[in-house]
């Protein structure tokens, strides 16, 4: 799956700023620095919509933050922001023909994931590893400005659990992880364009027939989410195609919504680097619609 989100970027630009300001910087405190600078750069930075220069430049930005996350491995800011832009690279720009640089790219970010809510909370690090309901009760310490935090780690963790899908022991872990989405959607169930209700819109169209699969409630939870976002949010809109409408081999309303996307021209400045990448991904699933029905 090739899903870039938005919370993902501005840590990219950010790393790639650090970058130029040298070893000096980093060794004096540069990681304090992601979280605001990311903030101030957000803005400008998804009205880009060179979707090549992101992909060209990011692998410099990831080995920053790398570079950041082990210098800082206490900082859960920082371990967050590697997480996030290790995420955004392997679903956004890692191809299908590359599997196994895309598993090691969604371990590398479910692992630093867990480490920074670790460092949020140490009741979860004692139970990260441990039961079930040890790891359940844990989740009720964090507070809904942890929601950001819980959502980036719980999306890398099931991203890594469907990259290797024919492991028992990494499915295994889908309990652990419906109950960090299920935190999330009590601390803020909108949150950044719907994307709780896309991850469960993604969970009931991927599970097994027979093992959880419902396409009714698959449908419902990306409706809701296009809804959150609005229309002029266009990746939630691909979204729904490439997962429900497949899965349900409805290959009109595949074509339809694909073709609306490509049509669309929203007016929203802060999304236009989103929408870039949503029209390039609608216009791949559409060259591959033989292959899909």
């Amino acid at each position: 799956m090739k899903l870039l989100q938005p919370w993902m970027l501005p840590v990219l630009l950010t790393a790639g700023m650090l970058l130029n300001s040298g070893c000096v910087l980093v060794r004096k405190g540069a990681a304090r620095m992601i979280s605001p600078v990311a903030t101030q750069l957000s803005d400008g930075f998804m009205r880009e919509n060179d979707v090549d220069l992101v992909r060209d430049g990011a692998p410099a930005f990831l080995l920053m933050l790398d570079a950041l996350a082990e210098a800082h491995p206490d900082n859960p800011a920082v371990l967050l922001a590697a997480a996030e832009a290790q995420l955004a690279y392997a679903v956004g720009f890692v191809g299908q023909e590359q599997k196994e640089r895309a598993k090691t790219m969604l371990l590398k970010s479910k692992t630093f994931g867990l480490r920074a809510l670790s460092k949020k909370n140490k009741h979860f690090a004692a139970a990260v590893d441990g039961s079930y309901d040890d790891f359940r009760q844990a989740l009720t310490r964090f507070k809904q400005p942890d929601a950001e935090a819980l959502l980036s780690t719980a999306t890398a963790w099931v991203m890594w659990i469907i990259a290797n899908s024919d492991s028992p022991a990494a499915l295994g872990d889908m309990p652990k992880v419906m109950e960090l989405m299920q935190r999330v959607h009590v601390l803020d169930p909108d949150i950044r364009q719907g994307g709780v209700d896309q991850f469960y819109g993604i969970y009931y169209t991927v599970l097994p027939l027979g093992a959880g699969r419902d396409l009714d409630k698959a449908r419902e939870h990306f409706e809701h989410s296009i809804q959150v976002a609005g229309p002029d949010y266009l990746l939630n809109q691909v979204t729904f195609a490439e997962f429900y409408a497949r899965y349900a081999l409805d290959q009109e309303l595949f074509e339809r919504t694909l073709r609306n996307v490509l049509a669309a021209e929203p007016g929203v400045p802060e999304f236009t680097l989103m929408n870039a990448v949503a029209k390039m991904r609608a216009q791949t699933l559409l060259s591959q619609m033989d292959d899909l029905f």
